[in-house]
C-alpha cells in the first residue's frame, strides 16, 4: 500500500470443549481489486490488473499457494475488496485445544537455572545482524557480563588488538571476513587461545567439524537458548582457568 496502513487481526469465531475456530485477516488501504476479478484472484499466475505486476511486483502465485495451504488444513478463505479503497484477505481454521501445565518462572528461578554466576567477564560478540546483536547483548548482560559488539570480522580483529576479552561469540557468516577466517587469524596470526564459541543458524556436520578444525571451542545454534549458552560459556571458561 502506497499510503495508509495495513492491519493484521485475529479473532475467535467459535469455541467448543476441545477445539476453537480462529479467523486471521490482513486489511490494507491499497489499490483494491475489481469485483469481476475476485473470483479468479486465487488462480495461478493471476493479477488484478496488468499494471499490478509492473507497479507492485509479484508473479500471481502467492495467493494461489496460500489457498492450497489453507485448504489442506481444512480452512476457508475470505476476500473482500473495493478498487481504490483496499482489500481484506483472511482465512479461518479450526484448532484442537492443547492441555499443558505451565509453571511461572521467576527471576530467582532463572538465576538458579543458570547455575553459578561468573562475574567480571568481558565478551566480544562478532555478529553483523543488528537484531541478533541486540538479542545476544540483552542475554549476556542479563548474565552480568560486559559486552562489546563487532559488526564484521575485521572489526572483531581490531577490537581484540585493542582490548582484553575472556571469550568470543563468533557468527560464522559475516561480511568481509567470516567466522572461520577470523578464528584462523586469531589462532595462527595472533597466537591467542581465547575461547571461541561459534554462532550458527544451521549446525551441519560439516560446519561442526570445520569449527573444530580451525580451533573453535564449541558452537551453538540460533535462536539461542540462554540456559545452554550460559552452560557453554561457563564450561569454556573453566577449561581455560
Amino acid at each position: 500500500t502506497d499510503e495508509g496502513k495495513i492491519t493484521v487481526s485475529i479473532r475467535m469465531l467459535k469455541e467448543e470443549t476441545d477445539s476453537v475456530a480462529i479467523e486471521f485477516s490482513v486489511i490494507d488501504t491499497g489499490i483494491g481489486i475489481p469485483e469481476i476479478k475476485l473470483e479468479h484472484i486465487f488462480d495461478d499466475f493471476q493479477q488484478a490488473t496488468d499494471e499490478t505486476s509492473r507497479l507492485h511486483g509479484g508473479t500471481g502465485l502467492r495467493l494461489s499457494i496460500v489457498k492450497k495451504f489453507v485448504e489442506l488444513q481444512g480452512g476457508t478463505l475470505i476476500v473482500n475488496s473495493k478498487p481504490g479503497k483496499g482489500s481484506t484477505f483472511g482465512f479461518a481454521l479450526n484448532f484442537k485445544k492443547a492441555v499443558a501445565e505451565t509453571t511461572e518462572i521467576t527471576q530467582a528461578d532463572k538465576g538458579m537455572e543458570l547455575a553459578e554466576r561468573i562475574d567480571n567477564i568481558r565478551v566480544l560478540v562478532a555478529e553483523d545482524m543488528p537484531l541478533n546483536q541486540l538479542l545476544i547483548k540483552i542475554i549476556l548482560e542479563d548474565f552480568g557480563f560486559h559486552v562489546d559488539i563487532a559488526g564484521n570480522g575485521n572489526i572483531a580483529i581490531e577490537k581484540l588488538q585493542e582490548n582484553k576479552y575472556d571469550i568470543i561469540l563468533m557468527d560464522l557468516q559475516m561480511p568481509e571476513l567470516n567466522g572461520f577466517e577470523v578464528t584462523e587469524h586469531i589462532r595462527s596470526k595472533m597466537n591467542s587461545q581465547i575461547p571461541i564459541i561459534a554462532l550458527t543458524a544451521d549446525v551441519t556436520t560439516v560446519d561442526a567439524e570445520k569449527c573444530k578444525a580451525v580451533g573453535m571451542n564449541d558452537y551453538i545454534s540460533k535462536p539461542i537458548d540462554e540456559i545452554l549458552l550460559h552452560g557453554k560459556i561457563t564450561e569454556c571458561l573453566k577449561k581455560t582457568n
